[in-house]
């Protein structure tokens, strides 16, 4: 996608560095409700106090709030985010009454997230964890895949669905081929036990937790704020380079939410690789961040977001007796990857005819083996010079079971007087591992493409045989540069942890342009991108209507070709949506009125710096005109946890009437139909650019 361009504002007037200014707000109206959680980054900074997680989609938003408003129409309730005026020691005495609190509890409950380095999807979690280190509970991903998780003796155990283990990585569990089997994943040098989890879930004890309350409350640096009334109680947040706590305002003092890099929050430790029990893996110094050694993220440093509660002693209970079940059943993950690869059915031939032929007809013999670890039906076929393909159904194959075929074939020398010299070609479709289509087999055979240029596991082989056919079978079969652009994009995706969204897009059957698809993934080095891709696979996951242009390739009747980063179609409540999005995703409160200038300018095909040769980007004709704001975290937190009110204030300022005129064309016009921003606290939409200020018209004549 086109979102290349710099952030240097172009004359445009831009918010100062921090937080927005405090704007007395009018009535309160109740704030957009979340929806379900998505992806989230987590970027470092002395003052970033956060303790929520979101990623969103137009209409489509994908959201956790882990510490939310108190719903209360006195925006007073809702708290400011600015300063607060407790002194050190005072802040200290909070801190120890609520630590204290914690101490004695024998287990606590956890509504969490974790978002991992790199972009990738958030896991959102929900933990028991004993005083003594037990924890059990559920992962979640917000696109594909859930996981019942235990945790005792500094092992974490797992019982996911495919999905699940799909967007783990080989090295981490490879159990795809049974979603009610408990398997003990192995920490292998340089990973995670778990990339999408990555925190010791038995160091999340009770007392823990109050070791870093009492780090962060006692330091005299920690920034507090208010933080609203997320129980019904005032709250107050304090931060310590990357932890927060939030401690309510009054006695008794008790913890609200906790956030942390799990990388330098002792006594938390990450699940990483331990040299010899009980040894935490080494750490390295960033700057003002700690990474792990076996970090390697692209967009900063993991986080962990936390709601607790006091467990009862019925929750604490089962949290044993999980942990002692999970290790009693566990299996040992497969030892090497090509173990990995060989789970489910894997069929592989053997050519048994003589080399040379001196009969007319020719005899051909094969044979088949099943290599892998489970049943599945199979055709061989194969194919002579001059004649066509035959096909040889095997029927159903066990593990280890093989088969023979044999036929006859005319001699390509009869007649010739001369010896001839051929290739034969064999190939095996099996449902199991190009899915239902045959002629999904037989395009990407043509092609000389396979599922295995990609390496994942059996059981993901139909989605990926899928994806390869869709984004290639447009293409003549001459191109071979075309295969090799596909298949590069593809292990690039694959090993950032998006191949999952991807096969999720095209087993829509919902994409419109799939022949873009590796032009289009050239953005996943960027958040922005990162976010768009995570968007569209929830549209279309949760949108069974939607059909989508993904970055544009829409075709309009005027014969004209439109891009932006999504286009879409849908039908809600039998009326039809027609929508162009344009996102932007927002890492600094200085870059929101330039990026959103930028969006505006790129919805009417206006702006074409940093574009290259790419032609610019434009709506299609008749199509409403979305621009959608994704703030990051490291927006700060009073932008990054507004309400709808605030935001609303906020953008319609005075001090900001020369910025919002981005938003207008020379002529009058709005440049754009509906104004999306989505952060902690929901997604908050404008139909109407007047309620924040845009009167294009009037500015303009």
């Amino acid at each position: 996608m086109d979102d290349r361009q710099s952030d240097d504002g172009s004359g445009q007037q831009t918010p100062p560095n921090g937080p927005p200014p405090t704007i007395p707000p009018p009535p309160a109206r109740p704030p957009a409700a979340p929806v379900r959680p998505s992806a989230w980054r987590r970027a470092t900074g002395k003052q970033k106090t956060l303790l929520s997680v979101a990623a969103a989609g137009v209409a489509l938003a994908v959201i956790l709030t882990v510490i939310s408003s108190s719903g209360s129409p006195d925006h007073s309730a809702r708290g400011s985010g600015g300063p607060v005026a407790d002194s050190p020691a005072v802040a200290a005495a909070h801190g120890t009454a609520a630590a204290t609190a914690l101490d004695g509890l024998p287990g606590i409950h956890l509504s969490a997230a974790y978002a991992p380095s790199g972009g990738k999807p958030v896991t959102q979690a929900e933990l028991t964890v004993t005083d003594d280190g037990k924890a059990s509970g559920t992962f979640e991903e917000p696109v594909t895949g859930k996981a019942t998780m235990a945790w005792s003796g500094e092992q974490l155990y797992l019982k996911g669905d495919k999905e699940f283990w799909a967007q783990q990585g080989p090295q981490n569990g490879h159990d795809l081929t049974s979603s009610e089997r408990w398997v003990a994943p192995e920490k292998r040098s340089g990973y995670y036990m778990l990339d999408s989890f990555g925190v010791n879930a038995g160091s999340l004890t009770p007392k823990s937790l109050a070791a870093i309350v009492r780090q962060v409350t006692s330091d005299p640096a920690a920034v507090q704020e208010d933080a609203g009334s997320p129980q019904g109680r005032r709250a107050i947040s304090y931060t310590v380079d990357e932890q927060t706590v939030v401690l309510t305002a009054d006695a008794p003092y008790t913890l609200v939410a906790i956030g942390f890099n799990p990388a330098s929050a002792r006594p938390v430790t990450t699940a990483a690789w331990h040299g010899k029990p009980g040894a935490d893996a080494p750490a390295v110094s960033a700057g003002h961040r700690v990474v792990p050694a076996d970090d390697g993220g692209r967009f900063f440093n993991p986080y962990f977001v936390a709601v607790p509660k006091p467990a009862t002693d019925k929750e604490t209970d089962a949290t044993r007796a999980a942990a002692a079940e999970a290790a009693a059943a566990a299996v040992p993950p497969s030892s090497d990857a090509r173990a990995a690869r060989l789970q489910g059915p894997n069929f592989v031939t053997t050519f048994n005819s003589p080399y040379l032929c001196t009969s007319n007809p020719c005899s051909y013999a094969f044979t088949v083996t099943n290599e892998g670890d489970a049943a599945a039906e199979a055709v061989l076929h194969v194919s002579f010079p001059g004649i066509p393909d035959l096909a040889h159904p095997l029927g159903t194959l066990g593990p280890g079971q093989s088969k023979s075929v044999s036929g006859t074939r005319p001699n390509a020398a009869a007649g010739t007087g001369t010896t001839v010299r051929h290739t034969d070609y064999s190939w095996v479709y099996s449902s199991a591992t190009y899915g239902p289509d045959p002629e999904v087999g037989q395009r990407l055979y043509a092609r000389e493409l396979k599922p295995d240029d990609v390496f994942v596991a059996t059981p993901l082989k139909p989605l990926l045989a899928n994806l390869l056919d869709q984004m290639t079978k447009d293409a003549p079969i001459t191109d071979e540069e075309v295969n090799k652009k596909t298949i590069k994009v593809l292990r690039d995706a694959n090993d950032e942890g998006q191949l999952p969204l991807l096969m999720t897009i095209a087993a829509s059957g919902r994409l419109q342009n799939p022949g873009d698809l590796a032009d289009s993934l050239s953005g996943l080095d960027k958040i922005g991108g990162v976010r768009v891709l995570q968007q569209i696979a929830h549209l279309v996951k949760t949108d069974p209507h939607a059909k989508v242009w993904y970055d544009g390739g829409y075709k309009a009747s005027n014969g004209e070709t439109y891009k932006t980063d999504y286009i879409y179609t849908s039908n809600r409540d039998g009326q039809e949506l027609r929508r162009a999005v344009q996102v932007k995703t927002i890492e600094a409160w200085g870059k929101l009125w330039p990026r959103m200038g930028d969006g505006a300018e790129q919805l009417n095909g206006e702006h074409t710096k940093g574009s290259g040769k790419r032609k610019p980007e434009n709506a299609p004709p008749g199509f409403e005109r979305v621009l959608q704001i994704n703030l990051e975290p490291s927006v700060g937190t009073v932008g990054y946890n507004a309400d709808g009110v605030y935001l609303t204030n906020f953008l319609k300022s005075p001090r900001y009437a020369q910025a919002r005129q981005n938003l207008c064309k020379p002529t009058g016009e709005n440049r754009v139909d509906r104004l999306v921003i989505v952060n902690a606290t929901g997604t908050h939409e404008w139909t109407d650019l007047t309620e924040i200020g845009v009167n294009c018209r009037t500015a303009t004549g």
